[in-house]
């Protein structure tokens, strides 16, 4: 057993133990108040609460001591908890949140990694948006929460653990924060913690999270380094979570190479728990295709959406309207959308680059809407895809990849319509209709799309800001309200963006004009002299 990781379970179980015996002071497991830190992230020295009764964190959705409901595990949307918290410490300036699960070998483990949550949060709606900063799950992949899986039979323990800290946690490797690493950070910053601990009995052999399909779209998520994902099944389908973003080294070219922009960003995206993409566990193909005039139509592994080859004036020939040949996509196939996020319109190249070409043959790329797989450019075994009206293929013996559940798939190919032509073949899941409604615009169209040359996206690390540099030959005018204008000569230009966190998040959020929103961003305008060339802004946006 590893020394540390026994340590810390040797610690909580005395600590529990402790908590037990003073219930009748404390009301729920927590820690009666604040203290200076102690050498172990799970161990507090009890002080004066910053306010009548202990600190205290509860949910809605289940009591101390309660059964989680399958909504917040792999066998249902995948959602994470709704919780709330009282009395906190004195002193207290930020939050960290771990979700950890009870040893049964000598294994801990943590599917919820949450930390930098300002001091004035006093709760978490259910699927809460960029709340916090999101560390990676034991169970991976990516910075994201990992609904509770066990693949044992019997009930299991999970500990919601709130951490009130008198700073803000650093990290040796802030690329990858781990439960283990954020559990080290806050050892000596830790004021006090509260704690919520429930079960969950699942049996492997009938759990919808353990079923054929879904384990099996759940493998294919877990084949790509560059991104963030969660999956939970229902029974009918299977919920991809993520913020549709790519991340990792490979990220870096995300943006790079567009000569036709609108002048929009990626950013965060809520497609998390019960907002994730709903893709049909048992995929049939329909008697009539579905027609896609614009927008998304599924989900790559990495969970970015993948969309038709059309740009926004939808149905779309090779010749009109087609995004790859209007220079309108980035190195990686995919550009910044209407929403300020981020998709896909063809084969995701860099994604697929992590691994030989020929193994996408046998691996999924993409889950599409109508739950059939995208594969690579030639079936299992090599051979050639007949592709039909819609992009699709019918499939039979060594044609169809081992483990695959069905006899239809989607190829990608270098030519249009790239994956498929404006229509899907099999029986769409909800979203393909509803597509719109998981989606909320965070500011005006900037721009009337223009060409450029050299656009880039890197991130400052002085100050964070991601910097979106573009040069353009001729003149252009940009808008923030869509009731102003700027005007710009013909040369180099950066756009700088960030998200709001702390206090900051917390003031914006107050204003009128924001009521309803929980994520925001400032914006920044300048040349390539560092010279300002309209007034910066802040935007916000609500979850869909």
């Amino acid at each position: 057993m590893n020394v540390q990781k026994f340590e810390r379970w040797i610690t909580d179980s005395f600590q529990s133990l402790l908590i037990i015996g003073s219930l009748a002071s404390c009301g729920l497991v927590a820690s009666c108040g604040g203290g200076s830190g102690s050498s172990s992230a799970d161990t507090v020295t009890p002080a004066a609460s910053s306010s009548s009764g202990s600190f205290t964190l509860t949910s809605t959705a289940v009591a101390a001591g309660g059964t989680l409901p399958a909504t917040y595990t792999c066998d249902g949307t995948g959602s994470t908890l709704p919780l709330a918290w009282t009395n906190p410490p004195a002193g207290t300036a930020y939050y960290a949140l771990l979700l950890s699960t009870a040893p049964t070998t000598d294994t801990v483990k943590y599917d919820w990694v949450l930390y930098n949550i300002d001091s004035s949060v006093t709760s978490l709606a259910q699927d809460s948006f960029l709340v916090g900063t999101l560390g990676q799950g034991d169970d991976g992949p990516g910075a994201i929460y990992d609904p509770p899986c066990s693949q044992g039979p019997g009930a299991k323990q999970y500990t919601f653990t709130l951490y009130a800290l008198s700073a803000a946690p650093s990290f040796s490797n802030s690329a990858t924060v781990t439960g283990e690493s954020l559990a080290t950070a806050i050892a000596s910053i830790t004021l006090g913690s509260a704690s919520l601990t429930v079960s969950y009995s699942r049996d492997p052999t009938t759990a919808t999270g353990s079923g054929t399909n879904c384990s099996y779209i759940k493998t294919s998520l877990g084949s790509v380094q560059d991104g963030a994902t969660s999956i939970g099944c229902d029974g009918t389908y299977a919920y991809i979570g993520s913020v549709g973003l790519p991340s990792g080294t490979v990220s870096d070219t995300t943006m790079n190479g567009i000569t036709a922009t609108n002048l929009q960003v990626p950013t965060a995206q809520d497609f998390q728990g019960a907002n994730g993409w709903k893709i049909p566990l048992a995929a049939t193909v329909a008697s009539s295709a579905t027609a896609v005039a614009s927008g998304p139509i599924g989900v790559a592994i990495n969970g970015v959406p993948i969309f038709n080859p059309c740009d926004q004036t939808g149905d779309c020939t090779e010749n009109s309207g087609n995004t790859v040949t209007e220079g309108q996509l980035d190195s990686c196939n995919g550009h910044a959308g209407r929403a300020d996020d981020y998709h896909y319109h063809a084969a995701p190249t860099c994604l697929m680059a992590e691994q030989a070409t020929s193994y996408w043959n046998t691996h999924p790329i993409a889950w599409l809407l109508d739950g059939f797989a995208v594969f690579g450019y030639e079936n299992a075994d090599g051979s050639t895809p007949t592709r039909d009206s819609c992009g699709g293929s019918t499939l039979s013996g060594t044609e169809i990849p081992t483990g695959y559940p069905y006899a239809y798939a989607y190829h990608v190919t270098n030519a249009f319509p790239y994956i498929t032509d404006n229509c899907v073949s099999g029986v769409p899941s909800p979203d393909l209709a509803g597509q719109g409604a998981k989606y909320f615009v965070l500011r005006q169209p900037p721009v009337t799309p223009f060409d450029d040359t050299s656009m880039t996206l890197t991130t400052d690390s002085t100050d964070g800001y991601q910097v979106l540099q573009f040069s353009s030959a001729l003149a252009f005018t940009t808008t923030e309200t869509g009731s102003d204008s700027y005007s710009y000569t013909a040369g180099t230009y950066k756009i700088r963006y960030k998200q709001v966190t702390g206090s900051a998040l917390t003031a914006l959020l107050a204003e009128t004009a924001n009521a309803g929103d929980t994520a925001c961003w400032n914006f920044e305008f300048v040349d390539s002299n560092g010279n300002t060339t309209q007034p910066s802004v802040s935007y916000c946006k609500k979850n869909p």
